[in-house]
């Protein structure tokens, strides 16, 4: 570069330097002189931040590492649950429902099949609920009392210007014999002649003699027959029948025993193939005065019986004693009934003890006597008497779950209970005070005690068993829906069998 050239370009710096230090110069003297310096603001600028985002793989997971480990083998079948197990697989019994409990004397479950704990239908294997908690509520010295009283004092001439009346307690096993024998204790207390009549009270049981759950088909048969105050002859008649000479022809009513007057009887029986049997159903209603009949008897059994249902044990009861009376020379005139509170006792009866009933309870099954007994506790705690058993079970520490008590004797098909809890109501039974009593009260012998159930499509049993070293299971077999042409009861022999001696 030129020297002339250098100069030049040096004089426009100085020259540009100088004119920048003059406007800073200016500046502040303006503002230091008062005057407000307006300067336009630049546009703010927004910040933004800005994020790095890495992208990174996802990390794998890693394959777990196989440990060599020993490889664990299925539990063991108990021999309890192979039996059942295979038991319940026999085509006997397919499209049934079975159920199998069995516990230890200490109530622990030593097995309970997949239904066991699902309400069933137990016939009359729920008596059990009943008898057992009649040893508790009732005892063992427990009696039924039928009494014979007059509402005025037989005079000297043998008069009793009144009623005769007879007071029940619902006893179950009252006789004609014993009604006899009280008529003939007022005789020989000189009664010679009443003026009024013959009462029955049956005031004692308020519910109907039969329940509405029970078949129309059950109560006009002897083991339907409905509960009364006063009971005879566990409210039974014999009907007889003659068939005809060959079969199809109809049958011929004989005759019943007793003798009930005032009966209307249509009888529509038929006569069956030989060795038939006892093809009747009786239909009947409590106090009423029909008994139809219906079905067929076998050929060629003249005086073929059949037993059935009193329709009305009070009136018979009544004719009863006023036979009796009239046989040894009372006069009854029947007239209009005396109204007063006066009672003399005359004669009375005492039942059997309880166990002694419980006894026959249990051997025959009998309906009538397990209801009796039912009704009492009721009366006992002036309480329903469902109410009054399921409460005294749960005071001995059973829990129920779908429990359906409808009756005292399992006559109602909508009767229900787990077999797990029949299992439990008599393993609490055989731990009470009576309870050794109560084990003796079940059927059978050796080994095994039961109380067993039956009605078409169900067979039942519940009891105890003992083991080949001496320890006492309880056990519970429930079935319903079976072919009613079954024989449930030595089908299920080799299961309980195996309930004695299986080790679980």
């Amino acid at each position: 570069m030129s020297n002339a050239r250098r100069s030049k370009t040096t004089l426009v710096i100085l020259l540009a330097a100088g004119w920048a230090a003059a406007g800073t110069f200016a500046i502040f003297w303006w503002r230091d002189s008062g005057v407000v310096w307006k300067q336009q603001a630049e546009p703010a600028v927004k910040k933004v931040r800005v994020e790095k985002r890495i992208e990174t793989a996802p990390k794998a997971t890693p394959e777990p590492r196989l440990e060599p480990s020993k490889v664990e083998e299925p539990p063991r079948e108990g021999g309890l649950s192979k039996a059942f197990r295979e038991w319940s697989a026999r085509t006997e019994l397919k499209g049934a429902l079975v159920a199998l409990c069995v516990l230890d004397e200490e109530g622990r479950t030593l097995f309970a099949s997949p239904l066991a704990e699902t309400a069933l239908c137990p016939a009359s294997s729920m008596k059990t609920l009943t008898t057992g908690a009649a040893f508790g509520l009732l005892g063992p010295d427990h009696r039924f009392e039928t009494t014979l009283t007059a509402n005025a004092k037989i005079d000297a001439a043998g008069v009793l210007d009144g009623d005769l009346e007879l007071t029940g307690s619902g006893d179950p096993t009252l006789a004609r014999e014993d009604l006899e024998a009280m008529a003939d204790a007022v005789v020989a207390k000189g009664l010679k002649k009443i003026s009024g009549g013959i009462v029955v009270n049956t005031k004692v049981f308020a519910a109907e003699p039969v329940s509405e759950h029970w078949n129309w088909g059950d109560i006009g048969n002897a083991y339907g027959a409905g509960t009364y105050g006063v009971n005879v002859d566990h409210n039974r008649m014999t009907l007889t029948f003659d068939p005809a000479d060959k079969e199809g022809g109809p049958a011929k009513l004989a005759g019943s025993d007793p003798v009930l007057p005032g009966i209307k009887w249509d009888c529509v029986v038929a006569t069956g193939a030989a060795g038939s049997g006892d093809q009747v159903t009786v239909f009947s209603e409590p106090y009423g005065k029909e008994i139809s009949i219906r079905g067929s008897v076998p050929l060629g059994e003249r005086g073929f019986t059949v037993n059935a249902a009193i329709p009305d044990p009070p009136a018979y009861a009544a004719d009863v004693l006023r036979a009796r009376l009239v046989k040894a020379g009372v006069k009854i005139a029947g007239g209009a009934s005396r109204r007063t509170d006066t009672r003399v006792a005359l004669a009375g009866h005492r039942s059997e003890a309880l166990p002694e009933i419980i006894d026959h309870l249990h051997r025959v099954s009998d309906n009538l006597e397990s209801q009796a007994l039912y009704l009492t506790m009721g009366n006992l705690k002036h309480d329903d008497p469902a109410k009054v058993v399921w409460k005294f079970w749960e005071d001995a520490g059973v829990s129920f779950e779908g429990l359906r008590m409808i009756d005292g004797n399992g006559l109602a098909r909508a009767t229900m209970i787990r077999p797990l809890d029949l299992a439990r109501v008599n393993l609490a039974a055989s731990r009470a005070a009576t309870g050794e009593r109560y084990v003796r009260s079940l059927s059978g012998s050796g080994p095994m005690r039961s109380k067993r159930g039956a009605m078409s499509g169900v067979r039942t049993e519940v009891g105890f068993i003992q083991t080949p070293d001496g320890h006492r299971r309880v056990f519970a077999l429930m079935g319903n829906g079976l072919d009613t042409n079954l024989d449930f009861w030595t089908l299920r022999t080799p299961l309980l069998e195996a309930v004695r001696t299986a080790a679980d």
